[in-house]
């Protein structure tokens, strides 16, 4: 997705965690080692083996204040870069942590501008309910879920806990990785959160990816029982999942988190540390590129589509991106996850506008294969979910004209 549905990811995150918290980047403990994937599972391709780890991280330590140049010098060891300077952490209790989180009081909190764009494009392309409250199931959500985060403004860390546990050590190297990368490569970039397409999105899958390919190879090596009991910690952080998640919500936010190690160990092995740096410097810019990583390192860019005509007065426009078009397919009747992956491997650009109707919205997208010889199957997948929805619509590709497709909700 891009900033919009466009920020579906970045606009879910910036809109209610980036807003609240100046931060980019945050450990969520469903997500870590040991705790299932709470989406469709993904493809094959999208998760890879770990690399055992080179180091032991030392003896547990006896307070957070001891154990943080631990961290530090594994997270320099096995990144391969050197902290230029101290980081600031702040530990704070489970209530501290939510408040200092999401800005309270969240009951008062006016949505903004990008998180009211992305419910109402999500509600048109039925991805969540009509029904559903997107901002307080976002804070209910990051609330529960989000254990640390680094801000990249106050070039400091916050950290849920305030002993020493084998989770609290585990989310302090991840985030110590974030403020090793920020000193190094700057992640905290404006232009892309701005830009209307996915290169936020695509960004922040690297920086994560790094950080929990580091955070895995300190899990590896802490002792079985520190590993069973740093599992059990991340279950249960923040009480589990909140009952009523919209299950899209959960795809958004594990996104660049689940795709986003594997696009990193991928590149070590074709270059070692320096290919995962200059992934920093010259970062993917689609989500096609961090689920298939031979795109990115074969120089493969999306293909430039023409946004549609709009029925009324457009308040977005924007792409849904290769991670977009999966998110539409497996909710289409009939498309098993494998089948959703496979079509949406065919994706080769999009461009999409947005426009009020009625008492909600409407989406049309053009979109393109990334080779002729599959805009047939990428035509018959789209018509399958037009057919789906609530005043779905959908025109095949003709005579050079990309196909489109309009859903309202």
């Amino acid at each position: 997705m891009s900033h919009r549905l466009g920020a579906l990811l970045a606009a879910v995150l910036a809109a209610t965690l980036l807003t609240a918290c100046s931060s980019h980047a945050v450990t969520v403990p469903w997500l870590n080692v040991g705790v299932p994937f709470p989406g469709p599972s993904p493809a094959p391709s999208l998760l890879s083996g770990q690399a055992p780890p080179t180091t032991k991280p030392g003896v547990p330590q006896a307070s957070i204040e001891q154990f943080v140049p631990v961290a530090k010098r594994f997270v320099e060891q096995h990144r391969g870069l050197k902290f230029k300077s101290d980081v600031p952490v702040t530990l704070l209790d489970d209530v501290a942590f939510k408040e200092r989180l999401l800005g309270k009081s969240s009951s008062s909190k006016t949505p903004s501008e990008q998180l009211t764009i992305a419910s109402k494009e999500l509600k048109a392309l039925h991805l969540i309910d009509k029904s559903v409250d997107l901002g307080a199931a976002t804070d209910t959500l990051l609330g529960a879920g989000v254990s640390g985060f680094y801000d990249p403004k106050s070039k400091s860390l916050v950290v849920r806990g305030v002993a020493a546990t084998p989770y609290v050590r585990q989310v302090l190297v991840h985030e110590l990785t974030h403020a090793v990368q920020d000193q190094w490569f700057g992640i905290d970039r404006p232009a892309l959160d701005k830009a209307n397409d996915e290169q936020a999105t695509a960004f922040q899958a690297v920086f994560e990816g790094d950080a929990v390919r580091i955070e895995d190879e300190y899990h590896n090596a802490m002792s079985q029982a520190d590993q069973r009991q740093a599992d059990k910690e991340a279950q249960s952080q923040g009480g589990g999942l909140p009952a009523g998640t919209p299950q899209v919500l959960l795809e958004l936010i594990s996104f660049p988190y689940i795709v986003g190690p594997d696009f990193i160990r991928t590149l070590q092995q074709a270059g070692g540390q320096a290919k995962v740096d200059d992934a920093f410097v010259h970062p993917p810019t689609t989500s096609a590129e961090l689920i298939d990583v031979q795109r990115f390192l074969s120089g493969v860019k999306a293909k430039s589509v023409a946004a549609p005509h709009a029925d009324a007065a457009g308040f977005d426009t924007s792409v849904l991106g290769e991670f977009g078009l999966l998110l539409l397919l497996e909710r289409a009747p009939g498309f098993s996850n494998t089948q959703a992956v496979r079509i949406g491997d065919t994706w080769g650009g999009d461009n999409y506008v947005a426009w009020d109707s009625g008492s909600g919205a409407c989406v049309r997208d053009n979109i393109v294969a990334d080779n002729p010889a599959d805009e047939s199957q990428l035509d018959a997948a789209l018509q399958t979910w037009a057919n789906s929805v609530p005043k779905g619509t959908f025109t095949p590709a003709n005579n050079g004209q990309p196909a489109q497709f309009t859903a309202c909700g």
